[in-house]
């Protein structure tokens, strides 16, 4: 049995376009089933809330995904 054993990370969006194509991206992307996704915490934490926004996002189309 074959294990996709790899993780696909994002930054996530700043703006209402930016969120829309990584959508776009994440949807193609899930197509080869990662384990889970991660998004960044960018340099000092500067992007807490957003980053915690693209998680709950994954995590409610039926993914796993870690914030990191």
């Amino acid at each position: 049995m074959e294990t996709n054993n790899f993780s696909i990370e994002f930054y996530p969006p700043k703006t209402a376009e930016g969120a829309d194509k990584l959508r776009i991206a994440r949807g193609k992307l899930a197509a080869l089933n990662p384990k889970y996704f991660s998004v960044t915490f960018g340099a000092g934490g500067s992007t807490q809330q957003g980053t915690l926004d693209t998680v709950l996002e994954i995590v409610a189309e039926g993914h796993a995904a870690a914030p990191h």
